[in-house]
């Protein structure tokens, strides 16, 4: 009878030892490989349509309208920002609000949680403002804006200090000069200037609150100045955001 029951104990603990490694390949499979599996699929997907509608920077030479393939899929774009030497080449879209594109794909549809670069919906859409912002997901495997994080060490900023922001008339270059750590209600994010002298501040804040910056806020000229900020999640502190300050530099004239 002791033997039985021991028996009957042993079956029982082997079958709850199973049951609970079969539950825990169920949660790790559906909250972790499948999740990350639906991302790649939705990645590919995505990169597959970038491809396809990438803006040809010779035609820019022809007066024609270098985003029109882009916008012929999605005419909430307007511009498209490429670092070399990055995984950043992506087309940047812009909403009504800063919550649309966090979780839906360049097509405008759901792409489990992807999202696409965008550009803050108080700023100018032609990027002509004193203060562009554009945001991105920091994803596994470098997608996104991943990369951006990267740029807290200054030695990889010298390496890839230039970028392209192709807008739907011209390719302008983007001179980065700071690297920011912030938290997501930094003033770093304020958009809407009335006068120059929030201007000469924000200049004067980002000096003093980045990691590095190349210039001085008297170095810099903020009645002409058109800044562009990239901003991703990083992970140095709960909520970090690293950002990337440039300035676009102004349209080449014939």
């Amino acid at each position: 009878m002791i033997r039985r029951m021991k028996r009957k104990a042993v079956i029982v603990s082997l079958l709850l030892l199973i049951s609970a490694g079969v539950y825990c390949g169920y949660r790790y499979y559906h909250e972790d490989v499948l999740p990350e599996k639906q991302i790649d699929e939705a990645y590919d997907k995505q990169i597959e349509l970038f491809e396809s509608i990438k803006p040809e920077i010779a035609e820019s030479e022809k007066g024609c309208n270098i985003l029109e393939p882009a916008e012929e899929v999605n005419s909430g774009v307007v511009g498209w920002i490429t670092i070399p030497g990055t995984h950043i080449d992506y087309p940047i879209c812009q909403a009504e609000d800063n919550d649309f594109y966090l979780h839906n794909g360049f097509d405008g549809q759901y792409n489990n949680e992807l999202g696409c670069p965008f550009l803050d919906y108080r700023c100018e859409s032609d990027f002509s403002g004193f203060n562009s912002i554009v945001y991105a997901h920091h994803m596994s495997g470098q997608r996104m804006f991943a990369d951006i994080s990267l740029f807290k060490d200054q030695s990889f900023f010298n390496a890839h200090s230039a970028g392209q922001l192709i807008l739907n008339d011209d390719v302008r270059t983007v001179r980065f000069f700071a690297y920011l750590n912030v938290y997501p209600t930094a003033p770093a994010y304020h958009a809407v200037f009335m006068t120059d002298s929030e201007k000469r501040e924000y200049l004067e804040y980002i000096e003093e609150t980045a990691d590095y910056c190349l210039y001085s806020a008297n170095d810099l000229d903020s009645d002409d100045l058109n800044l562009l900020l990239l901003s991703t999640c990083t992970y140095e502190f709960n909520d970090a955001r690293g950002i990337l300050v440039g300035i676009i530099e102004p349209a080449q004239t014939s």
